[in-house]
């Protein structure tokens, strides 16, 4: 005899148990490394770039519930800056600087568990570097971009054509290979990057897979091949407004200008950025319009106040017609970046005239980046065969 066919009524009820019961399922943690290097107090564009998807994170993981929360580690990467000439007492000040700004910032909020620390103060950073040294094709180095555009600008080279390899040092060329320890290190599962980054990480991913391959160690019962100790990191690209300088709009804000007043300082004053965006290169068009490629200077602006404000450019754009409409909004502007880095200048002066507190909260993120360093470090040691 046939088995009785099951009613409508119960199979719907079979499904809504089953998708119930796969909703309910906790989410999997992520975790999540980034880095950056140690110039200093960084400019808006640093902020409106990564450091304002770093907040978000830790935003973020003060509502994800217990048991389920995303690890955030974030790093000044001091041994990076290192594959340039560094003036010792400069990189001591600025090393101190970033930090400081990081905390400043409130990225070690205890209910966001960011990790924030100093990489050059992890030594397992440099040491799982040494074991992908080991597995990294020097020709796949070589194809890397970044190290002829670095060296033509450490030698003031007009272009990338006028540097060879004749002038590159091991610690310029490898570096990607510690930028991939430094986030392989934690097991990181998701690297938040920019579209210019994402080379990098995709060495990092191939570096994971390959020392997987010469490396599998054993199953955890001891009979066969294991899985390998890494992750194989995703890229999570973010979407960011480049910020352009404000006294030449048709290149980056960049830390290194030597023009003062082509770039607004995380720690400026209000009457420093008041007088930097008055100045700003615009153009004599009357009105403010959205238009990158024609106007440039003007798109620059609109890029800022809608990084800070929240609002869509074309929108902020409508708002100042007429002749008076650039002055009109270089001065709300102003007051928009200056009210929006307020807070953060007062924590800043609080925290970096305190040598004390930041030389213990660089101890604590330190000894807590190496709680989970040192254990990746020693399984690394065990499926190489050098514990």
């Amino acid at each position: 005899m046939a088995a009785p066919r099951a009613s409508t009524s119960s199979l719907v009820r079979g499904l809504r148990s089953h998708y119930s019961t796969v909703a309910e399922q906790p989410r999997k943690p992520r975790v999540i490394f980034s880095g950056i290097q140690p110039t200093g107090v960084p400019h808006i564009g640093n902020h409106l770039g990564a450091l304002s998807q770093w907040q978000k994170l830790v935003n973020e993981v003060k509502e994800q519930p217990a048991g389920s929360k995303d690890s955030l580690f974030f790093s000044v990467v001091g041994l990076h800056a290192l594959t340039v000439p560094q003036d010792p007492v400069r990189l001591r000040q600025e090393r101190r600087d970033m930090f400081a700004v990081l905390l400043a910032l409130g990225l070690d909020d205890k209910a966001g568990g960011a990790v924030v620390f100093h990489q050059d103060q992890v030594p397992e950073h440099a040491e799982l570097a040494w074991y992908l040294n080991c597995v990294t094709p020097v020709n796949k180095l070589m194809r890397m971009t970044t190290w002829k555009s670095k060296l033509a600008s450490i030698r003031n080279a007009a272009s990338e054509d006028e540097v060879d390899d004749s002038l590159l040092q091991l610690g310029l060329l490898a570096y990607p290979v510690l930028q991939a320890a430094d986030v392989l290190l934690y097991k990181t599962t998701h690297v938040p990057v920019g579209h210019d980054q994402a080379q990098h990480l995709e060495l990092a991913r191939d570096l994971a897979i390959s020392f997987n391959h010469s490396y599998p160690g054993k199953k955890s019962n001891g009979k066969g091949k294991g899985k390998g100790v890494f992750r194989v990191p995703e890229v999570m690209l973010t979407e960011h407004p480049r910020i352009q300088s404000l006294r030449s709009p048709l290149q980056k804000m960049s830390k290194s200008s030597p023009q003062a007043a082509s770039k607004i300082l995380l720690t400026d004053t209000s009457a420093e950025i008041h007088s930097k965006i008055k100045s700003a290169v615009t153009d004599s068009t009357n009105g403010v319009t959205w238009d990158p490629v024609g106007r440039p200077g003007v798109a620059a602006l609109l890029r800022i106040y809608s990084g800070y404000s929240g609002e869509d450019v074309e929108t902020i754009a409508r708002r100042y017609p007429g002749e008076r409409g650039i002055r009109d909004m270089k001065e709300s502007l102003a007051g928009v970046v200056d009210e929006a880095l307020r807070g953060f200048r007062g924590e800043f002066e609080r925290i970096r005239k305190e040598e004390g507190y930041l030389v213990e909260r660089e101890r604590e993120g330190a000894r807590r980046a190496r709680e989970v360093a040192q254990g990746v470090m020693a399984e690394v040691r065990k499926v190489v065969g050098t514990d």
